[in-house]
């Protein structure tokens, strides 16, 4: 098939590409970046800064520049309803266009948008962002982000864009359940985000040892390393453990655990790490010279995943249901996650095994926040398990290469 990617969230689409391309199709990727992701993409869609308020300008010319690429595809996919850094009329006239000169349009459920604001207000799902406890929350903090979501001809260009579209796709559990009604749920698919694993899988410095491939690889204490089979195995002195042949061995920490938290004071109403942060820090303060905390802000991409390859814990999102991208770019490496991991998270999915968040809510005491997360840190064996069952996980539900064949899947049918 050929198909055209429009618009970017957290490497959503770069990271699909990559899957499509190997599955045989022809992808092009067109989008501004995702701001300071800057994610790569075939056709750059970003402002010019230079050219002021005529940025958009820019875009268009783009978007004529690639008239070519925007025609005759199989599938032409959009990440959400601003699916292009054009005012919301313009997105609107720009899908038109495309839904005359290209077989199928989907549109993706990857964000903000008025369906899940609406439905987070009614308590879908039962605590969110915006929502716990039965009432709203954060209402002033909020304000000036719906409204931008509500106002200034979002609504309507919401409303066009899902009707337009011929399949909608949702990310995440939540934005699932928040289109699962009426008139959406009949063309309403839920597709996982796509993570690249094998890039994921951390070393360090240890005895070089014999692999079964013959390649030399470092080795060391509690390391996750890729078996010859695929599975992950933890080397614990000179033994291995894995799910298929366990060891009787407990892993002992020479040092303290690392907690990583990752701070964005302004977005933190959003996200609710810094209340985890007292969480953990009140876990510190119970079992001294334990827990290492590092607190993050404001770092470049790279060093923020050097920081979280080196992170036994990472502090993720207080006010989600499932796991993120962020998320889920940790558990591949095999740290553990505190964060959204709810029952009826893994009930939906069909995992009946496997658990491997921390999982905290803001509609319960603090106290019991505080118990999971002691409890994880400090239970004989079960971060270790949960930091292999993290791995298996995110390879389970989210390989990109799986995840890719079932857009395959979604694109055929339609």
């Amino acid at each position: 098939m050929k198909i055209l990617l429009i618009g970017e969230a957290s490497f959503l689409h770069n990271t699909l590409k990559k899957g499509l391309v190997e599955r045989g199709h022809r992808v092009t990727t067109m989008s501004d970046g995702n701001g300071w992701h800057d994610a790569p993409r075939d056709i750059d869609l970003r402002r010019d800064g230079r050219w002021g308020k005529l940025g958009g300008l820019w875009v268009v010319w783009q978007l004529l520049r690639h008239l070519p690429q925007l025609c005759g595809n199989d599938v032409v996919q959009i990440h959400n309803y601003q699916f292009v850094p054009l005012m919301y009329r313009w997105n609107t006239l720009l899908l038109r266009f495309l839904k005359l000169t290209n077989r199928r349009v989907v549109k993706g459920c990857f964000g903000d948008d008025p369906q899940i604001f609406r439905r987070q207000a009614q308590g879908v799902p039962a605590y969110s962002d915006t929502y716990w406890s039965g009432q709203l929350q954060n209402a002033d903090q909020h304000r000036d982000r719906i409204a931008e979501v509500v106002e200034h001809g979002a609504e309507a260009s919401w409303r066009k864009t899902t009707h337009m579209a011929d399949a909608l796709v949702a990310c995440l559990y939540e934005y699932w359940l928040d289109y699962n009604e009426p008139p959406y749920a009949a063309k309403l698919h839920y597709i996982p985000l796509p993570i690249e694993c094998e890039e994921m899988v951390r070393w360090c410095d240890g005895e070089m040892v014999k692999w079964c491939n013959g390649e030399m690889v470092r080795w060391c204490n509690g390391e996750m390393v890729r078996w010859c089979n695929g599975e992950m195995v933890r080397c614990v002195g000179n033994v291995t453990t894995s799910p298929s042949h366990p060891n009787n061995s407990q892993l002992a920490p020479s040092h303290p655990l690392t907690i990583l938290i990752g701070l964005q004071p302004k977005r933190d109403f959003m996200k609710g790490a810094m209340k985890i942060a007292t969480f953990v820090e009140e876990v510190a303060r119970r079992h001294p010279g334990k827990v290492q905390i590092k607190y993050v802000e404001g770092v470049p991409y790279d060093e923020y995943m050097h920081l979280l390859a080196e992170a036994d814990v990472l502090v993720d999102q207080l006010y989600s249901y499932t796991p993120s991208m962020n998320s889920l770019a940790a558990m591949a490496r095999g740290t553990v996650v505190i964060g959204g991991g709810e029952e009826e998270y893994y009930e939906f999915i069909g995992e009946d095994t496997l658990r491997p968040i921390i999982n905290v809510r803001p509609d319960v005491p603090d106290e019991e926040n505080i118990a999971a997360i002691e409890r994880a840190l400090f239970t004989d064996g079960m971060l270790e398990r949960m930091a292999q069952e993290s791995i298996q996980f995110v390879h389970k539900y989210h390989d990109y290469r799986h995840v890719a064949e079932q857009y395959e899947q979604l694109y055929y049918s339609l």
